[in-house]
């Protein structure tokens, strides 16, 4: 759970155990984010899917609210640049805590929310 703004934002990776390989493999990463869902193989296409103007793949409305987006007046941040910056983040986050500078790792989980929330205010 990420907060972003006043709602919050659940991600989920799913993985495939195959029975000949010791390692899980990623299968689909989840995100939702009240009433939006999107579920794809990698965090920076679920993240563009959620954010992007992507199609949600559960809710009916999402073309409609895609469709408002795009007419209403471009915020300062391209929202694919910061789709990438949200993947580098994370990508930053998880090395750091793997590495246990984990310091460093909850300010790129706070720059992480921070970007997401700019995400959100699109």
């Amino acid at each position: 759970m990420i907060p972003c703004g006043r709602a919050l934002l659940y991600a989920e990776p799913i993985y495939l155990q195959a029975v000949r390989s010791p390692m899980p493999e990623l299968r689909v990463v989840v995100l939702a984010l009240q009433d939006r869902l999107a579920y794809v193989p990698t965090f920076e296409a679920v993240l563009t899917d959620l954010f992007g103007g992507g199609v949600s793949s559960v809710s009916p409305t999402e073309p409609a609210r895609a469709a408002s987006a795009a007419a209403a007046p471009q915020l300062a941040a391209d929202p694919n640049s910061l789709i990438a910056e949200a993947a580098k983040d994370l990508a930053d986050y998880q090395r750091l805590t793997a590495e246990g500078r984990l310091g460093e790792a909850g300010q790129k989980l706070e720059e992480l929310k921070r970007t997401i929330d700019k995400l959100n205010a699109r």
